[in-house]
């Protein structure tokens, strides 16, 4: 009976060769949209190319952290994603989804035409697509490379927006990162990125909570035009049904809570990096 095992290293490069250096995840303009070598490979993970060279050959076993960037630079299909995990001889996630799909058209049109901000993100939260009335709100989601968790939990643009931060905003965003993680092995890239914050770690390991979902919760936030007080903002959450593999994500207005927790001094002079 013949072999038919894939050829895993010829269909890495295959893989290679649907992509450009455009399409690489927080790729630079300057850059250019030339070929995605194992050079170019070899920079986007940080490593030697000698490095990256054995490890696409198999003359190196490749951990599951490189398996996993590998998945969300060349944007790989699940069965993809599953024969690189086999081939590496490494434990295959419970969920496996592409990281950065494709976004079909109506879904582009369907959230342009929200009166409100909105966007779509992958299964690892990375942003994949969003409206002007997101890109203007809150301008980090048009950044190259955008993660609603790591923009909302690292500081930066995108966790100076949220007032109360530690109250409203990190709680919900753990909790979801959280029961993420527990299904989902790629997952721990992203918490232990957000985990080299002193401040998110020390919150990660003193909450356990899988309750408190990001989803339907209503938060204050600072934008233009609202300053110095926030504006309140229920965030919604759903999955097309023609395409599980994203999520659009809502800000709509919302009405503020009957008793607000009042903020702190420093926060009523506009956004603090907490």
């Amino acid at each position: 009976m013949p072999d038919v095992t894939p050829d895993v290293p010829t269909l890495l490069k295959r893989w290679r060769g649907r992509r450009t250096v455009a399409d690489l995840p927080g790729a630079d303009p300057a850059d250019g949209d030339g070929p995605v070598t194992q050079t170019v490979m070899a920079g986007h993970l940080g490593i030697s190319e000698h490095h990256y060279r054995r490890l696409e050959t198999g003359r190196r076993p490749m951990p599951r952290d490189v398996i996993a960037e590998i998945s969300r630079a060349l944007t790989l299909h699940p069965d993809e994603q599953l024969a690189l995990y086999r081939w590496a001889g490494r434990p295959v996630p419970p969920l496996l989804a592409p990281v950065a799909p494709d976004v079909p058209d109506d879904l582009r049109d369907h959230i342009e035409r929200l009166p409100f901000p909105a966007l779509l993100e992958s299964g690892d939260f990375s942003i994949v697509a969003y409206n002007r009335r997101a890109a203007r709100a809150c301008p980090w989601t048009a950044r190259p490379g955008a993660n609603v968790l790591m923009d909302l939990l690292l500081p930066g643009p995108g966790r100076d927006q949220c007032a109360q931060w530690e109250e409203h905003w990190a709680p919900p965003l753990l909790a979801q990162l959280r029961q993420g993680a527990l299904v989902n092995g790629s997952l721990r890239a992203v918490v232990d990125r957000v985990c080299e914050d002193p401040q998110v770690r020390e919150l990660w390991h003193r909450t356990a909570d899988l309750r408190r979902h990001a989803y339907g919760t209503v938060r204050p936030m600072y934008l233009d035009g609202w300053r110095p007080r926030p504006a309140w903002v229920r965030i919604m959450g759903w999955q097309p049904l023609h395409e599980p593999s994203l999520r659009v994500i809502t800000g709509e207005p919302a009405t503020p809570p009957a008793n607000p927790p009042a903020l702190p001094p420093t926060d009523r002079r506009g956004p603090v990096t907490t």
